[in-house]
């Protein structure tokens, strides 16, 4: 493997983890050879020239990317709206389903779904949540052979689900069955978090409740393409709201609403996701 594929690699690994590791870790894992500290001293060079590393103490870090929203209007962003539904099996849950939006300026751009072949059995509480039945996806593709179509409308888009660390936890573990590091998707958007932070006295955040809220109603719910384009339009009510209420425009304006004033958290809002949203 060429040098600059060693430390594409080291560097989508080291954000994956997001904390430094030790550099004779990394360079045992990268670079083929028995003598660690030659290793070590030929990856501390290559890093010294890339500065997308930080060496310090004998371990290496990863810069973060410069956020390529920031200074965005946000009806100048493109979100990538994804839902997953799992076989429901631990450990090593498997997608089923992808749903996947593109929503551009208030509106669906386009949208993909498929059944997924994940090559294990399916939990009976899965089938009767979803009515999927295992015969159903006998024939359908892996993962891998769909990853290029998701990958693409995940390309310079932000990632956003309803409960975003379930659906992102789902597509970096598929990703990484392939072998791969998750290159896309990397900034997202939780409208749970974000509808916790617009309201906070409301007991539940469950995509029924949010949705609720502003009479969107489902036509296949817990299907992935209705889940998902429910929570594109949830979205867009939220944005919309946070607007109307707090002059919310741009990217670093919603960054800040985020993080300014910590929303009241509901236990039951956070159950797993294949119970509540």
């Amino acid at each position: 493997m060429a040098g600059e594929d060693l430390l594409e690699k080291l560097y989508a690994r080291l954000l994956g983890v997001g904390s430094p590791v030790a550099l004779e870790a990394a360079a045992s894992d990268l670079l083929a050879t028995r003598s660690i500290p030659l290793a070590s001293r030929v990856l501390e060079r290559l890093l010294s020239d890339d500065g997308r590393f930080r060496v310090a103490g004998g371990l290496v870090s990863a810069i973060p990317p410069r956020d390529p929203f920031e200074g965005k209007k946000l009806h100048e962003i493109g979100f990538a709206v994804l839902d997953f539904e799992t076989n429901g099996l631990a450990p090593g849950e498997r997608a089923i389903e992808v749903g996947l939006v593109v929503w551009n300026g208030g509106r669906e751009a386009d949208a993909y779904e498929t059944l997924l072949d994940p090559g294990t059995p399916l939990s009976p509480f899965v089938q009767r949540l979803t009515g999927i039945r295992p015969e159903e996806l006998s024939g359908k593709p892996a993962f891998g052979a769909v990853w290029p179509e998701v990958a693409r409308r995940l390309e310079g888009r932000v990632l956003v689900a309803h409960n975003l660390p379930f659906d992102r936890r789902i597509l970096r573990r598929e990703v990484s069955l392939l072998g791969r590091d998750l290159h896309v998707g990397r900034t997202g958007l939780c409208t749970v978090r974000l509808s916790r932070r617009l309201f906070p006295a409301e007991e539940s955040h469950a995509l029924d409740a949010a949705a609720g809220r502003f009479g969107l109603e489902f036509s296949a719910r817990h299907r992935a393409l209705d889940d998902a384009r429910v929570t594109a339009r949830l979205l867009q009510r939220l944005l919309d709201e946070a607007a109307s209420r707090y002059g919310v425009a741009t990217w670093d304006d919603l960054g800040r609403l985020l993080t300014q004033v910590p929303a009241r958290r509901s236990p039951r809002a956070c159950r797993r996701r294949r119970t509540a949203p």
